[in-house]
C-alpha cells in the first residue's frame, strides 16, 4: 500500500531540538503523526512559542503523517527516518500501537520527555437521574449493559477508558454497551441529545457541552480535583483510576547518551518557561514533564496497564500463527 504523502509545515518547534545540531545535524525534523491543528501538531506549536527567543537554531521541518491514531507516523518513522528526526507521540499511539500489533516499534526509540496530559472526564447528560459517580457505579453493578455509553471508535482511547473505569469499579468490562461513534464531536453531540447515558473522553471534548449546560461532568480521571473543575477525582468515589492522555517527544533508536540528555535539558526548559505554562492554560493541558528514563519507564507501565484492560474487555485480537 503506498505511503501517505508527506505533509509539510513551516517554521514549528524551533530551538527545541538544537541539541541535534550540536550532534551535527543540518536539519531537524519533527514528525507531528496526525493532520495540522491537532493536539500532537499542537505540542510543536506550543514549543515553539516556548523557545522562539532561542538562538542558533537548527532549520526545522515539522512533517505531519496523519492515519492509523498514529500508527502511519510510527511506522515511517521506525522504518525510514533520517538523522536528526523526532517524532512526538501520546496514549492514543501506544493504544493504537497495542491493538494493531506495533507495539514493539515505539518501544525501540529514544525517549525524551512527558510534555503534557489532559484527564478524562466521566460524564452523562444534564437531565440524567444519576447525580454522581458513585450512582452511575451503582447501575452499573446493578445491570452493566442498561447504560450506553458514548465515543469515539471501537477499540480507541475513550472504549479504553470506559474499560479501566469498569474494572476499576470491579465490572466486568465483557457486559459494557459501548456506542461508538466516527468522532468524538458526534459521541459528545448524542449524549448532550440523550441518546447514550454517559461518556468518558478527554476533558476538551467534553467542554463546550458542560459550559451550555448539555452535559453533566461527574468526576474526572486525576489523582485530585483539578483547577477550575467541581468535579470530584474518581478516586473519592470509590472507583481509583487514574487516566490521563499524556503526550510526549521521542527520538530513533540508539541516540547517544549525551545526545539524549541535551535534547532532554532542553525540553525541562520548555517546560519551566512562562509561554509553555500559558499554553498549557489556553488548551486546558496539565504539566506532566517526565526525563527520558522515568518517561520510559512510564510508558512501559502503561503499554503493560492497557493491554492487560484490553484482554479484559476481549478487544485484543489473539496474534496471526
Amino acid at each position: 500500500m503506498p505511503r501517505p504523502k508527506l505533509l509539510l509545515a513551516s517554521g514549528l518547534a524551533l530551538g527545541l531540538f538544537a541539541g541535534l545540531a550540536a550532534a551535527g545535524a543540518v536539519e531537524i525534523r519533527l514528525v507531528a503523526p496526525s493532520a495540522p491543528g491537532t493536539g500532537w501538531d499542537e505540542l510543536a506549536q506550543a514549543a515553539r512559542l516556548a523557545l522562539q527567543r532561542e538562538n542558533d537554531a537548527p532549520t526545522i521541518t515539522v512533517v505531519n503523517v496523519p492515519g492509523g491514531s498514529g500508527t502511519v507516523g510510527l511506522a515511517q518513522f521506525a522504518e525510514a527516518a533520517p538523522e536528526g528526526s523526532l517524532l512526538v507521540t501520546g496514549l492514543v499511539m501506544l493504544e493504537a500501537s497495542i491493538v494493531n500489533r506495533s507495539a514493539s516499534q515505539l518501544e525501540t526509540l529514544t525517549p525524551i520527555a512527558r510534555m503534557s496530559e489532559e484527564h478524562f472526564g466521566l460524564a452523562v447528560p444534564a437531565k440524567s437521574p444519576l447525580a454522581s459517580v458513585a450512582d452511575l457505579a451503582a447501575a452499573l453493578k446493578g445491570e452493566p449493559g442498561k447504560v450506553a455509553w458514548a465515543g469515539g471508535p471501537a477499540r480507541g482511547i475513550d472504549h479504553l477508558a470506559v474499560v479501566l473505569f469498569a474494572q476499576a469499579a470491579a465490572i466486568d468490562p465483557q457486559r459494557l454497551n459501548y456506542v461508538p461513534f466516527l468522532t468524538s464531536q458526534e459521541a459528545v453531540g448524542a449524549l448532550a441529545e440523550e441518546r447514550v447515558g454517559a461518556a468518558l473522553m478527554p476533558l476538551s471534548e467534553l467542554d463546550g457541552e458542560a459550559k451550555a449546560g448539555r452535559v453533566r461532568i461527574l468526576g474526572v480521571t486525576a489523582a485530585r480535583r483539578l483547577p477550575g473543575q467541581d468535579a470530584q477525582a474518581l478516586g473519592e468515589a470509590g472507583v481509583p483510576l487514574v487516566l490521563a492522555n499524556w503526550r510526549g517527544i521521542v527520538a530513533k533508536p540508539g541516540l547517544a547518551r549525551a545526545d539524549r540528555d541535551r535534547l532532554v535539558e532542553l525540553a525541562g526548559r520548555v517546560a519551566a518557561s512562562e509561554p509553555w505554562q500559558a499554553a498549557l492554560a489556553r488548551r486546558g493541558w496539565q504539566p506532566a514533564f517526565l526525563a527520558a528514563d522515568e518517561f520510559q519507564a512510564f510508558m512501559s507501565a502503561e503499554q503493560a496497564r492497557l493491554k492487560t484492560g484490553l484482554k479484559a474487555a476481549g478487544l485484543l485480537k489473539p496474534a496471526t500463527p
